[in-house]
């Protein structure tokens, strides 16, 4: 490969006829090696070719004196040696050109990976030549289609100089060989000349077109070229029906190769965001002698839209929050992220939980394009009275539980940023020594266990509906909220990953202990 010998060999030769010094080639590194080698910037590597005199001076008659050169010899170098860097760097462009089409075969992205890119090529044009050698052709060229499947475009040649890599996509309209490549047929051109209604990219004596692809996914076509007018067999024909198909096997290995990257890379990510989301839920510590809390949020993913949290404000109330987004995934966790955060700031301003869930409200409904619609509820308590208030929307789900019974508190109204101007009512509860306050998203909970997809473990009740959930609690009521919290986790039904939406869930338990 690199600049076609012809093309250099005229520029020699005028060069000599210009100067009247004749030039020699050099023994160097490339040629030494037997085969060439990516070009550094000259001025490191050896020189091409050096000058000598075009005849013998001591044998000079007069009549030869007019053939002496005109230009000194020391102008002659300087000349040449702007060439060799010319040459230099247009081998240099070449092989750019060379990785970047490899590049964009395999629909892969420019990187700085130069060694795997000049592989992919490598691998390519092995293919080719080892084809075109098999079946006596003397050119061979892989044209992928772009993006809109109008466009051919050269991306990997061997026998033509690669200065056609660089040459612009050929329109697939009037392209009647590859057109009908395209449709899965081999196309054979055993007189290019006397076939002008066959087009060829480049001016041969035959040639065979097969395509890269299948009819219903097409990629492009390979050509291989004769310089004679010629005839192809039928195991001729197979050897590059063969090599279309390692050429389409190197693009889907190198295109699965960087989607792997990708997916792994996705994953690290989510796996991080996953750890991140996780920070943002509170940890064990007591926030009052008198009050023990707990609660958890269990995402359908690793990344979700559930969430919880509490904390001692300023104003020294016990305040919690607990929901989820109505959205799952990632998108799910930028909405639980987005009302964590909100809540926390609302906090410490002390503000109210019913202007704290209009200004959710307000925020939520003002963002464009997207549904960013959410079930909050958000509790505060005062411990030295024990008076509190709960604010709910969407699906959030209340109650009191002691030795005797439950009650509902707070009341639901449509999800935070679903309508402009909704108007939030705040409940008033007691929370008396001994019960507990527990909210959560009615995802929780299953009316019946029949014909759903779900897995059960050990649980002593019939079914998960409401009356069941809260009398487990009662049950436990002597216990500690961690201990309540935990064996809900444990008992609640499992549900198969990806079952739809709503599986984000979360719970939080408050206990006045006195």
């Amino acid at each position: 490969m690199g600049l076609v010998q012809d093309e250099v060999q005229e520029l020699l030769a005028s060069f000599a006829e210009a100067t009247s010094w004749g030039i020699s080639q050099r023994l160097n590194v490339d040629t030494a090696l037997g085969a060439p080698q990516p070009h550094v910037m000259t001025g490191l590597r050896p020189r091409r070719w050096r000058l000598i005199e075009s005849s013998n001076q001591d044998s000079l008659v007069e009549s030869d004196l007019l053939d002496l050169p005109s230009v000194s010899m020391e102008k002659a170098q300087k000349l040449l040696s702007a060439i060799e860097r010319l040459v230099d760097r247009l081998e240099n462009a070449e092989d750019t050109v060379r990785r970047q089409e490899a590049e964009l075969a395999t629909s892969v992205g420019l990187s700085s990976r130069k060694d795997r890119d000049r592989e992919i090529a490598d691998r390519l044009e092995s293919i080719l030549d080892s084809t075109s050698r098999t079946i006596g052709a003397c050119a061979a060229a892989i044209y992928l289609l772009d993006e809109e499947t109008s466009n051919l475009k050269m991306r990997s040649c061997i026998g033509l100089p690669s200065s056609r890599l660089a040459i612009p996509a050929r329109p697939l309209k009037g392209a009647l060989a590859d057109l009908e490549a395209l449709l899965g047929n081999a196309v054979l051109l055993s007189d290019i000349e006397m076939m002008p209604e066959w087009p060829s990219p480049e001016d041969y004596g035959s040639a065979i077109v097969v395509p890269i692809g299948s009819p219903s996914m097409p990629y492009g076509t390979l050509w291989f070229w004769s310089e004679e007018s010629r005839g192809y067999s039928a195991t001729q024909i197979e050897v590059a029906n063969l090599a279309a198909g390692r050429v389409m096997n190197e693009i889907e290995q190198s295109i699965l190769g960087e989607e792997l990257t990708e997916s792994r890379e996705i994953r690290q990510q989510l796996e991080t965001a996953s750890l991140t989301q996780a920070s943002l839920l509170p940890d064990s510590q007591r926030l009052h002698e008198a009050y023990d809390v707990h609660g958890w949020t269990y995402q359908n993913a690793g990344l979700g839209g559930g969430f919880h949290h509490w904390d001692l404000t300023p104003n020294n109330m016990i305040s919690l929050l607990v929901g989820n987004s109505s959205q799952e995934g990632p998108e799910g966790a930028l909405v639980a992220t987005s009302i964590q955060s909100i809540t926390r700031v609302q906090w410490r301003s002390q503000s109210t939980i019913s202007n704290t869930m209009r200004v959710l409200n307000d925020i939520h409904w003002s963002m464009p394009d997207a549904n960013w619609n959410a079930s909050v509820g958000l509790i505060q308590i005062n411990p030295r009275t024990n008076h509190g208030s709960i604010c709910c929307a969407g699906k959030i789900q209340s109650f009191i539980v002691s030795e005797r019974g439950f009650r509902p508190i707070g009341s639901q109204v449509l999800e935070i940023g679903s309508e402009p101007d909704t108007d939030f009512t705040t409940k008033r509860f007691v929370l008396q020594k001994g019960e507990v306050l527990v909210a959560y998203t009615s995802d929780i909970l299953v009316p019946s266990l029949m014909g759903t997809n779900i897995r059960r473990k050990n649980v002593p009740y019939s079914a998960l509906d409401q009356n069941t959930f809260l009398k487990v609690i009662m049950d436990m009521i002597n216990q500690k909220c961690s201990d309540i919290a935990g064996y809900l986790a444990r008992t609640l039904p499992t549900f198969e990953r990806g079952m739809g939406s709503g599986l984000d869930r979360s719970l939080v338990l408050v206990k006045n202990v006195g």
